[in-house]
Order: structure tokens, then C-alpha cells, then sequence
């Protein structure tokens, strides 16, 4: 058994992880009033704020720098504020997402001492070990409830329960691997965050609220054309698998890595050209556009090795759930 030293989370810690209770009290002692935001000296607070809100919206991530302790924790209450008071169901879930890109890239570079503080205080059941096997070492033995809560919606085969070290009720699990579940946790509290409503918009956040606004109808984010009224494909002809890939598109749920390649493939394969579907996946949380061309010209045979692929067999998709 391998003990690590305690960590204390310090000021500098809740800084880089505003999402944590800790750091909530630490802002509610402040005293923080969003009518206040107008005074001069929130300035900076009004502005990180906002810059976190449209860094989620152009790039998928909130940038991890911190300038000002102070600030970077007091903007993150107000991102949540402009965003619950502009009201766009995808600007919550690509926010909550860009907030946890942000996380995973901080948590995969901190002490594993560090990195286990923050994951009690998220609630995970979690202990250092020292384990190698087949040339990986495990530093993270996780409780089965807390790993399933987190691995369940990824659908590579390496986070599969049956290809995963189990012992005594605990999953082994690398320090990359629990900075990439513990961003899963973080995207959930932050979408919780986001649930509660505000009574009324501050003053100080009504220009904020517009910006934020006319930035998601200028990169016309979450619109992706509907299929079924295009005229162009025969929606009704999908198969099924196709047909529930379609569906989680369009309500915006999140499609594994998997499930977007062969759905792109299939679109490719019936005669939809690169620029439509690309078009398709704005609808898609984390969509960054160059990334998204980048792939769908590679499935098409445009880019690397000018192979085209083809739609997965009916064996595989069921193979991926």
C-alpha cells in the first residue's frame, strides 16, 4: 500500500478550481453581490468573467492561466450568472464542457497528493497505491461506485469494466486516467451549477447577457440543419443505429468518438458532402471547427493517406454499444 502526503487545498488551488465547495465558501464569505459588478473595482472580475463565457463559446475551453486569484475566483460565479441568465441549453453544456477541458489539463499536471485532495473533495471514495502491471503504473485505486459514475458514457474499450484491474471494490487507474474521470465529475457539477435560475438579471450583467448573445447567434453554435425536413437524404431509410446517432445530435447529447465516425461515414457514404456535415455537428457541445473539418476531410478519403472509409459493419456498431 502506497500512503501519499496530505494535501491542503490552498487560495491558489480553488483559484484553478472554482467549482469546488471550497471555493464557494471561500466567495461566499467575500460577500460577493452581482448588483456590485458595477463598481470599478469588480471590473476585472465583470471582464474574466465574460472572457471565460466566450473563450468556452470560440474554443471549447476556458483558458487555465490564473493573472489574479481573486478574480479568476470570483469571475466563475458570474460566468455562471450570465450564462443561467441568458438561458441557451447549449451554452450550459459547452460552458460545463469547457470548464472541464480546462480542469483535466490542471489536473493531469498536479502531485498525486494534490490530485487525490481534489477528488475527496468532489466526493470520490479514493487512496494512493503503487501498482505495475503490463508496464503501466497505477498510482489511483478508485471505488467501483465512483469509477462507474464517471466511465459509463465513455464508450473506448479501455474503460470497459472488463478490461480494467479490479480489487476489493476499487479500480486501478493511472494519475492521466483520474484527471480525465475527475473532468467527467467536474462537467456535472458545473452543469448542476447551471441549473438554478436567476430571479432577475443585475444591471452590471444585462451587457454581458447581449454580447454573449450575439456571439452564439454570429458562430451560429447548437443550429445544425434537421435531416428529416432537408429533402436532400431519406431520413426514414437510416438504419436504426443511424437513426440513434441522429437523435442524440439533435437533442444535443453527447456521441462517443465512435459513434461520430461512422455516423460522418455513413453521411459520406450516402452522398452528403464534407461542408454538410460539418454543418450537422454544431449541434455538438465541444464543436470546434477546424478540428471538426479536419476529421470529416479525413474520413472522406481528402486528407492523410486519401483512404475513404466506410460505415462500420452492424457487428462492430453493436460492438460499441
Amino acid at each position: 500500500m502506497r500512503r501519499e502526503r496530505e494535501a491542503e487545498l490552498t487560495k491558489a488551488d480553488l483559484a484553478r478550481y472554482p467549482f469546488l465547495r471550497a471555493a464557494s465558501d471561500y466567495v461566499a464569505h467575500l460577500r460577493l453581490d452581482l448588483k456590485d459588478l458595477s463598481s470599478p473595482a469588480l471590473s476585472g472580475v465583470l471582464s474574466r468573467a465574460l472572457g471565460r463565457v466566450k473563450e468556452a463559446l470560440r474554443s471549447g475551453k476556458v483558458a487555465p492561466h490564473v493573472a489574479d486569484e481573486d478574480v479568476e475566483l470570483l469571475s466563475f460565479p458570474v460566468a455562471l450568472a450570465i450564462i443561467t441568465a441568458v438561458g441557451n441549453d447549449y451554452l450550459r453544456k459547452r460552458y460545463a464542457l469547457a470548464e472541464a477541458k480546462r480542469a483535466e489539463e490542471l489536473l493531469s499536471t498536479e502531485p498525486l497528493g494534490k490530485l487525490l485532495a481534489i477528488a475527496r473533495e468532489l466526493g470520490w471514495r479514493v487512496r494512493a497505491v503503487e501498482v505495475q502491471d503490463g508496464g503501466v503504473l497505477y498510482e489511483v485505486a478508485l471505488s467501483l461506485r465512483d469509477y462507474l459514475k464517471n466511465a459509463s458514457g465513455m464508450k473506448d474499450k479501455r474503460w470497459k469494466l472488463v478490461n480494467r484491474l479490479v480489487r476489493e471494490g476499487e479500480v486501478l487507474i493511472t494519475r492521466v486516467e483520474a484527471a480525465r474521470l475527475l473532468s467527467e465529475e467536474v462537467r456535472r457539477r458545473v452543469e448542476e451549477l447551471l441549473d438554478r435560475r436567476l430571479k432577475e438579471v443585475p444591471p452590471p450583467l444585462s451587457g454581458p447577457v447581449e454580447e454573449v448573445k450575439k456571439l452564439l447567434s454570429e458562430l451560429r453554435l447548437g443550429e445544425g440543419p434537421r435531416l428529416e425536413v432537408s429533402g436532400e437524404v431519406v431520413f426514414e431509410a437510416f438504419p436504426p443505429c443511424m437513426r440513434a446517432l441522429y437523435s442524440a445530435l439533435s437533442e444535443r447529447r453527447h456521441i462517443p468518438h465512435a459513434g461520430r465516425f461512422a455516423f460522418t461515414a455513413f453521411l459520406l457514404h450516402v452522398g452528403m458532402g464534407v461542408d454538410d456535415v460539418v454543418e450537422l455537428f454544431k449541434r455538438v457541445a465541444d464543436f470546434n471547427e477546424r478540428i471538426t473539418r479536419y476529421q470529416v476531410e479525413h474520413i472522406a478519403g481528402e486528407r492523410g493517406g486519401k483512404t475513404r472509409y466506410t460505415p462500420p459493419s452492424c457487428d462492430t456498431m453493436r460492438s460499441y454499444g
